[in-house]
């Protein structure tokens, strides 16, 4: 093992994965100086570890940006090569296989074994080996006898895999700005990128940058020796596949038991404490008391994180909050005011990195994951990937009516009820629009479903609603007219703005040797939730149907049965507004309306309506524009790079 210390810019010492590979006609012993001497010279980071891998054309590592010396060894990566000279480099939390509902001791796999049980199944089993492992996997792999680099991770990973065409070869990273500060060529600025995150569906297979390439979620990669590389797809929601049990409550059976399984490899930890968050909400309420069973059947116990907010009445949990910590009777528990007197400033706490303008480096999620680490835990669970594998979506009522539940009227006449809705507009939204052909609909003035420009945002220009739906046409196994529930979910599933929170935690957790781990986001749990029938997703005026009746003898009624859904756009609209001014400045940045992107003027009205009438609500959309603007003057200021549209 080689350690080459080199200057670095601070930006956060996360430990990351690299591997460069050059065809067999390259000078290696050139390549390697130019990485290093590309390292060095653009301050990209400080080089950990190089593995030696018996493959003259591959070189693999892992890399920190920023100071190592405040990390600990733990954060050593998981290496293995065999005698035969198959190796593997892979960042993991791995349990053994075993029966549905058993559990682990915590500890899981080691890393050697981690990385070891990944060759063996690589020899075994050939590129689709990381199809079915029980936990999380991030890997670089070389097959010997096939002369073959496979690159991958489990499908629900938030990591994000890169690569780029360079020097002699291609190099591969888990971080962003290391590809960008080596690379050989001026990049260029993404139009589909930047129209993708302005129209509000940001994908996160879609990069930035025309020269830097993502990996999509399901797919692999193949790079042979002579740099041929392929995409293979190894994982995705099949439609077909359906889930039908006579007796209804099975499927809450089953449900706890998939959650279960994914709560307790994510418990993996040597530590007797496993940290969890815990709003008031369902869905991160729902894991703190899964693990709060499962840590004290071994001794340990679940340590509550909760967030509190003082001012903005509709985000206030804190009763619900009580109410959880009393029923697990739980006395310690960590509870932040994250908005308070001296920590309004917009700009300061929601900083973008430059993976993408919803990555923030944010000073809360720093004060948490400290506050965690001086706890005693290094493990964090969120409830992030509730909404994506519970939600009902509404039009599963329309698909139940298109499938003869004649009842399902009688049901959503009473839910209007109870939440207050009018019943006639619900009515005509769910059981007639839905059911007129697309041409009648226009004739009459009103857009059908599938008409995906309703849904983008006024302030963006023809050309860029244009790249918006070309960007975020993802290729969707369902079908609309037949599955518009599943049609939506899967959408959901591809595009969720929840994996920014998950990438914002993941940029700053190693800093404090804090794993956050997501339960929710688990295969086995999004096969069966997507196979299950709509009516167990939603019924009545209950969305996550599932997911409440698995859980309601785990969590108290006034959680469980809870049909207010906690937003947070007072919150952020409240910050919006008293750091009004800075935003505006934002707004002067000039690139996405020289690139005729935007309307600045139509954004300009529709902010000045937010900062003026309290009473009207920031929508997502105005939020994505900020931030993108954010990212704009934070990485670009001088508009120093370019941008393209692919072609």
């Amino acid at each position: 093992m080689l350690f080459i210390t080199v200057k670095y810019s601070i930006y956060n010492q996360m430990k990351h994965l690299f591997a460069y590979i050059t065809s067999l006609s390259s000078n290696q012993t050139h390549s390697q100086q130019w990485l290093t001497e590309r390292i060095d010279n653009n301050n990209a980071g400080i080089v950990s570890e190089i593995f030696a891998t018996k493959n003259p054309e591959l070189t693999m590592g892992s890399f920190f940006i920023g100071d190592r010396s405040n990390v600990s060894n733990s954060n050593t990566s998981n290496f293995y090569a065999s005698e035969d000279g198959d190796c593997m480099l892979c960042h993991t939390n791995l349990s053994n296989p075993q029966p549905l509902g058993s559990l682990t001791d915590h500890k899981g796999l080691s890393k050697v074994q981690s990385a070891t049980t990944l060759v063996q199944r690589l020899t075994k089993q050939g590129g689709n080996f990381i199809r079915g492992l029980n936990g999380s996997a991030v890997y670089f792999a070389w097959d010997q006898q096939k002369r073959q680099l496979h690159v991958g991770k489990d499908p629900l990973n938030a990591t994000a895999l890169y690569w780029m065409h360079t020097q002699g070869g291609v190099l591969l990273s888990t971080d962003l700005r290391f590809l960008s500060l080596i690379a050989d060529k001026p990049l260029t600025l993404s139009e589909q990128g930047l129209a993708s995150w302005l129209g509000g569906f940001p994908n996160p297979a879609i990069s930035l940058f025309n020269e830097i390439h993502v990996l999509d979620s399901g797919y692999r990669l193949e790079i042979d020796s002579a740099l041929r590389l392929t995409q293979h797809k190894f994982w995705d929601i099949e439609p077909s596949n359906k889930i039908i049990y006579t007796n209804p409550a099975d499927y809450a059976e089953q449900f706890r038991a998939l959650l279960t399984d994914s709560v307790n490899t994510a418990c993996n930890t040597d530590k007797p404490i496993v940290a969890s968050q815990m709003s008031g909400g369902l869905d991160s309420t729902s894991i703190t008391s899964l693990a709060n069973n499962l840590l004290q059947s071994h001794g340990k116990r679940v340590l509550p994180l909760s967030h509190l907010y003082s001012q903005a009445e509709r985000c206030d949990e804190s009763l619900l909050i009580k109410h959880m910590l009393e029923f697990l009777k739980i006395e310690d528990s960590l509870q932040l005011t994250v908005d308070g007197a001296d920590d309004r400033n917009f700009l300061d706490l929601y900083p973008t990195a430059l993976e993408s303008p919803g990555t923030v480096l944010s000073p809360r999620y720093k004060h948490e994951l400290a506050a965690v680490k001086a706890a005693g835990a290094d493990v964090l669970l969120s409830g992030n990937g509730g909404d994506e594998m519970c939600w009902g979506h509404s039009v599963a009522y329309t698909q139940r009516l298109r499938e003869g539940d004649f009842s399902v009227i009688k049901e959503v006449l009473q839910a209007s009820k109870l939440l207050g809705m009018s019943r006639k507009k619900t009515l005509t939204n769910l059981f007639v629009k839905p059911f007129l052909p697309d041409m009648l609909l226009r004739i009459l003035g009103a857009k059908p479903a599938s008409d995906m420009t309703t849904a983008l945002p006024s302030w963006l220009s023809v050309k860029a609603k244009a790249l918006a739906l070309e960007e975020t046409q993802i290729v969707n196994p369902f079908n609309q007219k037949i599955d518009p529930m599943g049609f939506n979910r899967y959408q959901s599933l591809k595009t969720t703005a929840t994996y920014n929170a998950m990438k914002s935690y993941q940029q700053l957790s190693q800093n404090f040797d804090v794993a956050v781990r997501h339960p929710f986001f688990n295969t086995a749990l999004a096969e069966f939730t997507f196979a299950v029938p709509a009516k167990q997703l939603i019924q009545g005026a209950y969305p996550k149907w599932l997911l409440r009746q698995s859980m309601t003898t785990h969590l108290p009624e006034s959680v469980c049965w809870n049909i207010k859904k906690i937003t947070f756009d007072q919150h952020f609209g409240n910050l919006v507004r008293e750091n009004a001014d800075e935003i505006r400045q934002l707004f002067q940045h000039d690139t996405l309306t020289e690139l005729e992107l935007v309307d600045r003027d139509i954004l300009l009205a529709e902010f000045e309506r937010v900062v003026n009438d309290r009473s009207y609500p920031l929508h997502v959309d105005l939020l994505y524009a900020i931030l993108t603007y954010t990212w704009l003057n934070t990485h670009f200021p001088e508009k120093q790079i370019r941008a393209e549209t692919r072609n």
